[in-house]
């Protein structure tokens, strides 16, 4: 039996008009797809996090 490739998607957010490339999710065969989502947000929230963002949402 042949072995099944991971799933690399193309991760993009938007919030409001901004759209913004996020990276790549790569999925395992037998990995579930909601908690993988769950810690891209988080790495990318933690990202966030670390940017100082200015009254007129520059960073």
């Amino acid at each position: 039996m042949a072995a099944t490739a991971p799933l690399t998607l193309p991760v993009r957010l938007t919030v409001g008009d901004h759209t913004v490339d996020a990276g790549e999710l790569t999925l395992e065969p037998s990995e579930p797809l909601r908690p993988a989502v769950a810690g891209f947000l988080r790495a990318a929230a933690d990202i966030l996090d670390d940017q100082e963002v200015t009254p007129d949402a520059a960073p």
